[in-house]
């Protein structure tokens, strides 16, 4: 198969449908924000991770609709310059995926989707009581990267502020996998657990 992407124009949905099964599997982050007016909003990004361990630098990567219109996350926290991004595991992925619709500015997706809202620490945009991680954030910068159909902006947020349950930690005080259950995010319809680990120490010498 050989897929010419210089014309992307005319076909990026196709690019994006391939790319999607190729690149895997990608972290979920469930991103919380307040519009200007102070109306909340949940919704999940499969584009995520962290860029930066010094400043720590997380981003996300929400996309413009079909419609030509920006995501509800995106307008947000251009409005406001924070976010909270919390971890999605095994027991909140349906909770997370009615997060996904798109519904309109003025619905709460926490209803919607069973969630609780909890106050952070530093920032305006509520945790999610059910997630066993929370991670509060002031924005850097957006870097855009058109405003046509299926564009990507790429979010980036200095962490502030990390809230991880107990129960999820093991003796060295960092996230044990089998107890955090994150889910990935695979192409399609397609989700992956993540508890089928192995340790593959580097190298001394290459």
């Amino acid at each position: 198969m050989f897929l010419d992407t210089r014309n992307h124009a005319s076909n990026w949905q196709e690019i994006y449908k391939l790319a999607t099964t190729l690149i895997q599997p990608r972290p979920i982050a469930l991103v919380s924000t307040l519009s200007a007016d102070g109306l909340p909003n949940l919704a999940p990004f499969s584009f995520y991770n962290m860029v930066s361990a010094n400043p720590p630098v997380v981003m996300f990567s929400p996309s413009i609709r079909r419609d030509g219109t920006g995501k509800d996350s995106l307008n947000n926290v251009e409005a406001t310059g924070e976010f909270v991004v919390a971890t999605v595991n095994e027991a909140i992925v349906e909770c997370m995926n009615r997060c996904a619709f798109e519904y309109p500015p003025d619905v709460d997706e926490f209803g919607k989707s069973g969630l609780t809202p909890r106050p952070a620490k530093f920032v305006k945009p509520s945790l999610v009581s059910e997630s066993p991680a929370n991670i509060e954030c002031e924005l850097v910068e957006i870097k855009r990267f058109g405003r046509e159909p299926g564009a990507g902006s790429v979010v980036f947020g200095r962490i502030v502020a990390v809230h991880v349950d107990d129960e999820v930690l093991a003796g060295d005080g960092l996230a044990d996998p089998a107890r955090l259950k994150a889910v990935g995010r695979m192409g399609r319809n397609t989700y992956a657990k993540t508890t089928d680990n192995f340790d593959l120490p580097r190298p001394e010498e290459a």
